[in-house]
């Protein structure tokens, strides 16, 4: 992935507020570049993934939080939403096109304000801009598809966006500030071979998390296999033995007597979202917690099984999650409970952080939530569930083969986020002029 650069010092101009341009380049007013086209503010609730409506809808919220990449391309993204069939459109209503720009105008943060997707391979698909959005139209041909999100990626643009918004927790644009609004915007010719650059890094990583989707398929059809004993290894014959999980250890609590003030600094412990994930406890994302000496909390330990035991969904409660290494002072969570087995004779712990995680046991958890808007899971409904478990080698052999696909799956995931790494600071250089692309 090579494209020419102009290396050499690039002559500049300075705006106030956008820093240095450099010589070619426009300083324009949004409404000056793009037309406003009219968005609708239906609610989520009148969404649905489903139905087969004809009409897709582009929600703030996913601008935000779903769309990962700067062109909403519809022969790929598959997570956009469809206004049900009953909702009554007003007669205002202006359908998207290729190349229009959704702009969220509302945001919970700073580094939100302004984020922006671009409309790619509609091909007959209808789609409208929805609720807290800005639609915006190049009518005049100033800029080139592809390169439109672009302009509000460069960063002394996005920096300059936070200057106009308002709000306490939720920060706002007016239509009336996006409209006067200065942007950057180079030649037409540089504006579509940086479009041409950044592209290529797209499909670099849209391969590379194609194959990391096809490598996670084979995780889990190959979990689904091994963990039922529907595939067995050569030399493994015996019957695989029934157990109860509290027969194999005890139960102990998460961090208590704990108040806000006593987070942000300390000791370590395992946040909720971390057993969650992870089938095994990622060394990576720990929070902080004081802990005064002589204070009883219960550390863990190396080989210890974690249990999530609130969800909003029953098929969401119980994740399970363990321990593969000995950290001297660690604490866990209060809303997980720990189990700690009694020996590793029965249960081998890289084994249980796949077995914890199949189909056979999700299923034992499900049906042990109780609840109706949010589902809750006791100790005593954990370790009532009875395992069905081969011998400690045949354990050892399956943990090996599904952590050697992990592995695999952790290469590629390194790989990508190289290449997004990688992407991201040419879009610096490129976006500002610090490297000039040649014609």
């Amino acid at each position: 992935m090579t494209h020419k650069t102009d290396t050499t010092p690039t002559k500049v101009h300075q705006d106030s507020k956008l820093g240095a341009i450099p010589d070619g380049w426009s300083v324009l007013k949004i409404s000056e570049v793009f037309q406003f086209i009219n968005t609708t503010s239906f609610s989520r609730d009148q969404l649905n993934y489903d139905e087969e409506s004809e009409l897709y809808y582009i929600h703030y919220g996913d601008i935000h939080a779903t769309y990962k990449k700067p062109l909403l391309d519809f022969e790929i993204e598959i997570k956009v939403p469809k206004l049900n069939s009953n909702v009554v459109l007003p007669n205002s209503i202006q359908y998207l096109k290729d190349g229009d720009v959704i702009i969220a105008d509302a945001s919970e943060d700073y580094d939100g304000v302004g984020e922006a997707i671009e409309i790619k391979n509609l091909n007959g698909k209808v789609a409208i801009s929805g609720l807290h959005t800005f639609a915006l139209r190049d009518v005049d041909n100033k800029t080139v598809a592809g390169f439109r999100t672009y302009i509000f990626k460069n960063p002394n643009v996005k920096k300059a966006l936070k200057t106009i918004a308002t709000g306490s927790k939720v920060y706002g644009i007016s239509k009336g500030n996006i409209q006067k609004f200065k942007i950057v915007l180079p030649t037409l010719p540089e504006q579509q071979k940086i479009a041409q650059i950044l592209a290529t890094w797209d499909i670099a990583i849209n391969k590379q998390e194609a194959l990391i989707a096809e490598k996670q398929l084979q995780k889990k059809a190959l979990m689904q296999q091994l963990l039922t004993g529907k595939m067995r290894f050569t030399g493994f014959e015996e019957e695989w033995e029934e157990k109860k999980l509290g027969d194999l250890g005890n139960t102990y609590s998460g961090l208590s007597g704990k108040t806000k003030e006593d987070f942000g600094s300390g000791k370590p412990y395992i946040p909720y979202m971390n057993i969650f994930k992870n089938s095994i406890i990622d060394h990576t994302y720990f929070d902080y917690v004081n802990v005064n000496n002589g204070e009883k909390q219960n550390r863990t330990k190396y080989g210890d099984i974690f249990f999530t035991i609130s969800s909003e969904t029953p098929d969401e409660v119980g994740m399970a999650s363990v321990l593969l290494s000995n950290i001297d002072e660690l604490y866990l969570n209060s809303f997980c409970f720990g189990f700690r087995l009694n020996d590793f004779e029965t249960l081998l712990p890289e084994f249980a952080a796949y077995y914890l995680r199949g189909v056979l046991f999700r299923k034992e958890m499900s049906k042990a939530a109780q609840g109706a808007t949010r589902f809750n899971l006791s100790k005593g409904n954990v370790t009532k569930v009875v395992l069905l478990l081969p011998s400690i080698e045949e354990q050892q052999k399956i943990a090996e083969v599904i952590t050697a696909t992990d592995n695999e799956i952790t290469a590629l995931q390194q790989q990508l986020q190289k290449l997004k790494t990688q992407k991201q600071g040419l879009m610096q250089q490129l976006l500002t002029g610090k490297i000039r692309v040649k014609n």
